[in-house]
């Protein structure tokens, strides 16, 4: 018996070594790829709605009139509140509306992905993950030119995430490419 555990115990460590082997490789071939820099962010608003003095209507109204596009929007809604990310044609438009309506929000730098398919998603997911980046949200964009798929994706290292997809052939848009 003390010889199949002792065994068993020899084995796991081989695999041990085998795995950690493999991912110090990925680890290398990451790193090397680092030394571009192809990040160029697409700047995406968060606008916290509370139903009383700011409604997704409203923001919505708003925008359209000063011919603002919205191109992709996740919405989350949670008891009495609700946040709306969204990525537009023109941010400088909605700097304006929130500050001339007193609309509190956030911007934050995102990663632009544009794929042909439905596999190269689960690609660009695949690559995320194997490169070890932690993915905190994804979401799609409304239309794309071309029947592209565009994807907004926020990890932990946006700029390692874009050169690791650029490695990888996987196209990363910008703020100028979604610009009307």
């Amino acid at each position: 018996m003390k010889a199949i555990l002792l065994h068993l115990f020899m084995d796991f460590w081989k695999i041990f070594f085998i795995l950690a082997k493999m991912v110090a490789s990925v680890k290398d071939k990451t790193d090397q790829v680092v030394m571009k820099d192809v990040f160029s962010p697409i700047i995406q608003f968060s606008v916290l709605l509370d139903g009383k003095n700011v409604s997704f209507n409203s923001v919505l109204r708003a925008l359209s009139a000063e011919d603002v596009s919205i191109l992709a929007i996740s919405f989350l809604e949670n008891f009495e509140i609700a946040i709306i990310r969204f990525v537009v044609n023109y941010p400088d438009m909605v700097r304006k509306f929130c500050s001339k309506n007193t609309v509190s929000y956030h911007e934050t730098k995102v990663l632009g992905i544009e794929v042909d398919g439905i596999d190269k998603v689960a690609q660009m997911v695949n690559t995320i993950f194997a490169a070890e980046v932690k993915m905190h949200y994804m979401y799609p964009f409304l239309v794309r030119p071309g029947g592209k798929i565009g994807i907004i994706l926020q990890t932990e290292n946006n700029e390692f995430a874009a050169n690791i997809l650029h490695q990888t052939g996987i196209k990363t848009i910008s703020q100028n490419d979604i610009g009307r």
